[in-house]
């Protein structure tokens, strides 16, 4: 996959990042470059963030994927990393934004969530050309494009002084919608957003009233069990001497060896089934790693 260049005077420079003071003058991105004109909603919280917080951000990101919003974040850690999870769930749209080129995966340990966004239709975008590495200044920049690209941002769990705030800042200027979950006042994971909503930002505890403010029809909403149904569903569509292999690869691309682990099979069995897997489009092989295609 190639790494493209967009110029702002480019047709598919994304419009509403052309009216945010000091937009990018240059984009460069890996993947689906039509989406960044999608509309969407940017997804941002707190790396350290609490187990709730996490499925809130993939219960968040599911359901607004699947009313058809492209999620917006970051790709770091956790809430970040689990709104682009729940989009990836659904087969929905989803956007990374780094503070760094979009050939360096950072952090590294989201290698799996930065080759699933890429496998399935979304996109890498970055203001810094191939090789840079990240700093704490570039990520603090790549907030305006988090929230320039998005119709509105909602804050999952920010603690009193974070990262978040500065993605907050760049909404406020940009006129952006602020959205946020409110948390129990002994979650110091989650005072920030207490915070912001006592200074005016919108409370939101379902994500239809997110979507009922820009949409007029009422998409199902997607719990939890909802998304795990939906990978139930995909594995009793798969023939049974598959289902072990497609099983332990629906939770990302796994090596030869990493497989026969988690499935118990041996190896020359493996191999066989993967084979026809292959062949019959189930899987793809890149990298020395196995991945599902459906």
């Amino acid at each position: 996959m190639q790494i493209e260049e967009i110029n702002y005077n480019d047709e598919c420079y994304p419009k509403r990042l052309k009216n945010i003071d000091d937009p990018p003058k240059k984009l460069y991105v890996l993947g689906n470059k039509n989406i960044l004109n999608y509309k969407g909603i940017a997804i941002v919280g707190s790396r350290d963030c609490t187990d709730k917080g996490k499925e809130i951000a993939k219960i968040f990101g599911a359901n607004l994927a699947n009313a058809g919003f492209s999620i917006i974040s970051g790709m770091a850690k956790g809430i970040d990393a689990e709104a682009h999870m729940g989009a990836l769930e659904v087969n929905g749209n989803t956007i990374a934004v780094l503070g760094c080129g979009v050939d360096y995966v950072y952090p590294q340990q989201n290698i799996e969530l930065y080759n699933e966004i890429l496998e399935k239709g979304g996109v890498i975008v970055s203001e810094y050309p191939s090789k840079v590495e990240p700093t704490s200044e570039y990520f603090r920049k790549r907030n305006r494009i988090v929230s320039g690209l998005s119709l509105g941002i909602l804050v999952v769990e920010a603690e009193y002084r974070s990262g978040t705030s500065i993605t907050v800042g760049y909404a406020k200027v940009q006129g952006r919608d602020i959205f946020c979950i409110p948390n129990a006042i002994d979650n110091n994971k989650g005072i920030g957003t207490n915070i912001l909503i006592q200074k005016g930002a919108n409370l939101v505890i379902e994500p239809k009233e997110i979507i009922e403010k820009y949409m007029d029809f009422k998409p199902k909403q997607l719990s939890i069990i909802d998304i795990l149904e939906n990978k139930k569903n995909k594995l009793k569509s798969v023939k049974k001497e598959y289902r072990k292999i497609y099983e332990c690869l629906q939770n990302g691309e796994l090596g030869i060896n990493e497989i026969s682990i988690q499935t118990g099979l041996c190896i020359a069995e493996i191999y066989q089934k993967l084979v026809m897997m292959e062949l019959e489009g189930i899987i793809e092989f890149k990298q020395n790693k196995y991945w599902l295609v459906a």
